[in-house]
């Protein structure tokens, strides 16, 4: 159908009321305006659904006092806001401890759409270039501020780049890393990799975590945000990474498979690009290098490819490993389910190829998923069974066989909020990792934890065997 422009209805009973308006020729010489009303109204007066101009200008203030956080501002979001709320009393004259609400300010404000458009109003205001990544975006004036700022320590958006994929796309990648998370990086020897999906609309967050046996606690030591899972893409990930961290530190990137220093291990979830643009990443750093492997010195550093890098530092975790495998409980027979998790083992298995065979024959779903391990992600099995791995005993043992770190690490940010703008995650992101730096400084300062009992490794063992328990139990 077309539109079509609407008709006014009268009102059913005329309104006998007059206006006379009385305006002086010199409106300069006498500054008044006369308006003078007769005869009374026939209908009641009309709901106050525009919220007056004085009032709008109080509501502008109170958003604007919210700083950064006017990003992702939402009526609900500006409630839960200890200044707002506080800047609302002050107006409001509240003085009880119940919390005021904005309709209190005025009635129309009692309209969320109507506040979601004067929120939206007064978000353009203060961000014309918009929150995200396009354009002379205010993240990108963010990251010139960090790089710009007088305290090199407290530098924390390092880069925020566009990239062109072997593909053809475009890959935009923002790296959030202070100088003292690159320290806590270059230090690690077994690190622990994932991505998640909720932060911020339209983006992916990547996590590089490790366990700080000094302070007894899991540490972030690299954030980012990335539009793309793909192995070129990761590739550059790492690159970037790497180069800020040695930019800050000093120190050479390595793996110990290379020259017996830097990373021993690596635990990931299993996704295909996250793993292959490490190994890439591998072979980037052995150009040129004809130093044999210290795992299998048959081959040269420079000759190896990246599933033979992967080889000798890549571990899948093994709780994302079985819970794949519970998705297929219905789907086999108990000895086909029990073949697959067998694989998953540090121990040789008296005969793997009869086990390949039994999985083989349980049908078109085991069939697809023992193709992904094998020929799919071709890293997969070598980073689930230690015989086919090229890494010491010793580091296989001694690796951390969960992301649990980073599930943990993903779960305490995304209580900051989720589905945020790029600003706000940035952001939220900075405040996280300041309160988590100030903590590890209190705690080398005065010995003061997180919490009353430290997360020693006897402790951490034991929680996992009751939980291991309760597992099996169930």
């Amino acid at each position: 159908g077309k539109l079509a422009q609407g008709t006014l209805i009268p009102w059913a009973n005329p309104c006998t009321s007059t206006f006379y308006i009385y305006v002086p020729h010199d409106l300069v010489a006498c500054p008044q305006v006369v308006v003078v009303c007769r005869n009374p109204h026939s209908h009641p007066p009309p709901a106050p659904v525009k919220t007056p101009p004085p009032l709008m200008s109080v509501l502008g203030t109170l958003l604007r006092g919210m700083g950064w956080r006017l990003a992702d501002a939402t009526p609900r979001r500006a409630m839960l806001d200890s200044g707002f709320v506080s800047g609302l009393r002050r107006e409001l004259a509240c003085n009880s401890d119940r919390t005021p609400d904005l309709s209190e300010l005025h009635p129309s404000l009692a309209n969320l759409d109507h506040l979601h458009r004067l929120i939206n109003i007064i978000r353009l205001r203060k961000f014309p270039n918009g929150t995200g990544f396009d354009g002379k975006s205010f993240t990108q004036f963010l990251m010139l501020r960090s790089h710009s700022h007088n305290d090199q320590s407290r530098r924390y958006v390092r880069c925020a780049e566009t990239h062109k994929l072997a593909s053809g796309s475009d890959f935009r990648l923002i790296i959030c890393m202070s100088p003292a998370m690159s320290r806590r990086l270059m230090l690690a020897t077994r690190i622990s990799i994932d991505t998640s999906f909720k932060r911020i609309h339209g983006w992916q967050e990547f996590e590089i975590e490790a366990w700080d046996n000094h302070h007894m606690r899991s540490v972030v030591s690299t954030r980012a945000f990335t539009t793309s899972q793909s192995a070129d893409a990761h590739f550059i990930l790492f690159r970037r990474i790497f180069e800020i961290a040695e930019e800050d530190t000093g120190v050479t990137v390595t793996f110990h498979h290379m020259n017996h220093m830097g990373f021993e291990s690596v635990v990931a979830d299993g996704h295909k690009g996250q793993g292959l643009g490490l190994g890439m990443f591998c072979v980037y750093l052995c150009r040129g290098n004809h130093a044999p492997c210290r795992y299998d010195p048959r081959h040269c550093l420079c000759d190896m490819d990246p599933y033979d890098h992967l080889q000798c530092m890549y571990r899948l975790c093994t709780i994302h490993f079985q819970r794949n495998i519970l998705k297929l409980h219905s789907s086999v027979q108990p000895r086909v389910y029990n073949a697959m998790f067998s694989l998953s083992s540090f121990e040789a298995h008296p005969d793997l190829e009869q086990t390949l065979r039994i999985i083989r024959a349980g049908g078109k779903k085991a069939q697809a998923w023992l193709k992904d391990k094998i020929e799919g992600t071709k890293f997969a099995l070598p980073a689930l069974y230690f015989p086919k791995s090229l890494m010491p005993a010793e580091i296989w043992k001694a690796c951390p066989r969960t992301t649990n770190g980073n599930e943990q690490a993903h779960r305490s940010i995304n209580r900051d909020g989720t589905n945020l703008t790029l600003l706000g995650g940035v952001m939220r992101g900075q405040d996280y990792d300041e309160r988590a730096a100030t903590s590890i400084g209190i705690h080398d300062a005065y010995g003061i934890n997180t919490c009353d009992r430290g997360s020693t490794h006897a402790h951490r063992a034991s929680r996992a065997i009751s939980r291991l328990g309760q597992y099996f139990l169930l």
